[in-house]
């Protein structure tokens, strides 16, 4: 089939963060911003049919997380991740992020430590600080244009009592990485050794490149001590963060059983019904092809920037990506000394996108969103590679 990501979501007046956080200069120009990770075109039809049939039911009544829900999200996991699990594995919640904080209060007490290796997802650790308790980075080490984990800082990282959690990503955000078997298998060896819970970010997962293996520690590691919490969500597949949902996925009998006691201490009282119409809606073989076919435009998007980079701006590099809709990219040729110059360069050129610090990675990096309309891709980069012009020129 062929669908449409072309035409632009049109977001006035809908107070989404961002438009918000656009500046009025490039909106008037008709620039996108390639800030956060959302859809810049339209979500997939399906969905948008299965919430309008929803609605025309005339209620959005207290909804149960009953089996043919769980079954559904099995269902899913088996076809497009080829995970079997089972349906009692399934815990909903209300979000990643918040479940987080249910983590920390679970297993963790004030002042421990919630290992996360950096860079990474900014959210991941604000209910670890709101709690609390301590972020402990592990940096990923960066050589050549890739990105590989520190073991040896991990091992002592995972040997210390303080630590107990340790906060996953895979793919991982923001460096688009998926991390594979022998990865997957070592950690989770780790994590036995030193009696560590692993909270696996995967919200990511549905989105890889064609040909790129996409793993859980389940399906690699599957031993009965592991400690495992794995965080899964439409939220990014469809382009659906406004609604706070997510289901942990969680083997272990007695892991999940604290889990869920903690989660109904902080509140958990139904199914939102719109993720209900939404999981029924695009948890299907059509929704599978739809992303595919979604996959390979954000990855046509990446291969002409990748190209036009190494032509037209080769002070920038592009970390090959994976997995994700997202862009990392090494801007620190451009040789600013702080985020602040490196934001109002780009600001300049029209040009919006995230600094690497705000993921505890280093200045001079950057994320970028690939899940926009061509045409208007191109447009931005046009611009930057302008103002990088004009800058060797002064």
């Amino acid at each position: 089939m062929q669908y449409d990501f072309e035409t632009r979501v049109d977001r006035q007046n809908l107070a989404t963060i961002r438009e918000l956080k656009t500046p009025e200069s490039v909106k008037t120009l008709g620039f996108i911003s390639l800030w956060g990770a959302e859809f810049e075109f339209m979500m997939p039809p399906f969905i948008i049919k299965g919430l309008k049939d929803w609605l025309d039911s005339g209620t959005i009544a207290y909804t149960a997380v009953d089996e043919n829900y769980l079954t559904c999200v099995s269902q899913w996991m088996k076809l497009q991740r080829q995970w079997e699990i089972e349906t009692d594995w399934i815990v909903p919640t209300y979000g990643l992020s918040h479940s987080v904080g249910t983590i920390c209060r679970a297993f963790t007490e004030p002042g421990d430590g919630v290992i996360g290796l950096t860079p990474t997802y900014l959210n991941t650790f604000n209910p670890v600080h709101l709690n609390d308790r301590i972020q402990v980075n592990c940096p990923l080490i960066y050589y050549k244009g890739g990105y590989s984990i520190d073991y040896d800082k991990l091992e002592r990282l995972m040997q210390s009592p303080r630590n107990k959690v340790l906060s996953f990503c895979n793919p991982h955000n923001p460096i688009a990485k998926v991390w594979g078997r022998q990865d997957l298998e070592k950690i989770a060896q780790l994590a036995i050794e030193n009696d560590i819970i692993i909270y696996s970010d995967e919200i990511f997962a549905e989105t890889v490149y064609e040909g790129v293996e996409m793993l859980t520690f389940d399906q690699v590691f599957p031993h009965k001590d592991l400690k495992c919490i794995v965080g899964t969500s439409l939220g990014k597949t469809y382009s659906m963060t406004g609604i706070s949902h997510a289901n942990m996925i969680i083997k272990n009998e007695p892991l999940r059983q604290a889990f869920i006691k903690q989660r109904n201490r902080d509140h958990f009282g139904s199914l939102d019904p719109l993720v209900r119409a939404a999981y029924f809606a695009g948890c299907t073989q059509e929704g599978s092809q739809w992303l595919k076919a979604m996959m390979a435009h954000c990855h046509r998007n990446y291969l002409w920037m990748d190209a036009y980079f190494k032509k037209e701006i080769p002070q920038l590099k592009i970390i090959e990506p994976e997995g994700s809709y997202i862009l990392w990219i090494d801007c620190q040729a451009l040789g600013f000394e702080t985020d602040e110059a490196y934001e109002a360069f780009f600001e300049s050129a029209h040009c919006i996108w995230d600094v690497g610090t705000t993921y505890d990675g280093d200045v001079g990096f950057v994320r970028m969103n690939l899940s926009v309309p061509f045409e208007d891709l191109k447009k931005v980069i046009y611009q930057l590679k302008s103002a990088v012009d004009r800058m060797d020129y002064d």
